[in-house]
């Protein structure tokens, strides 16, 4: 019974050394740096539609929602440009700014703002900020850099972005289905 013991302990440490050997497929990766899968919700489309932008719209443009794909924003250095709110969130020296009036279709519902680049975006219904009610982010996802939806209610509604670097920014504008 003890040579059984010995026979079956060298076993199980020659099959213990073996594992070090033993290699297991490892499922691929996305592109080396790209994070696009891990948004809240798909953005595929977004990323898609941000790629080619259809115009581009200058700062304190008027914007008929739904729009038929992304559209460019020039962007003016956040010092020179002549924002209609307080921005939520102070921008940084040296950053770009600009702001573009939605016309909202009705009724009320959830839309989907989708940037391509690093701001931050403020909406305002009148003199009232709204607030997103989901926010995703995705660090390393070319072409995407967030997305927010928003309760919007249907006229006139503000959309800010600050603090971004560059001239231009791409968005999407889609209400939620």
């Amino acid at each position: 019974m003890t040579s059984l013991r010995l026979f079956a302990f060298s076993v199980l440490v020659a099959l213990l050394a073996a594992l070090p050997a033993v290699t297991l497929p490892v499922p691929a990766r996305a592109a080396e740096g790209e994070d696009c899968d891990r948004a809240a919700w798909p953005l595929a489309a977004e990323r898609a539609q941000l790629a080619a932008p259809v115009r581009t719209l200058e700062n304190g443009a008027r914007l008929v929602l739904p729009t038929d794909g992304a559209v460019g924003l020039a962007l003016v250095p956040a010092a020179a440009g002549s924002l209609p709110h307080p921005p939520g969130r102070t921008p940084e020296e040296g950053t770009t700014a600009a702001a573009v009036l939605l016309d909202v279709p009705g009724p009320e519902r959830v839309w989907q703002i989708t940037v391509s680049a690093a701001a931050w975006i403020d909406l305002f219904a009148g003199e009232k900020s709204l607030t997103p009610m989901a926010f995703t982010g995705v660090h390393a996802c070319p072409g995407v850099r967030k997305s927010l939806r928003f309760r919007l209610p249907p006229g006139a509604v503000t959309l800010q972005v600050t603090g971004a670097s560059g001239a231009r920014i791409a968005l999407v504008a889609a209400p939620v289905p």
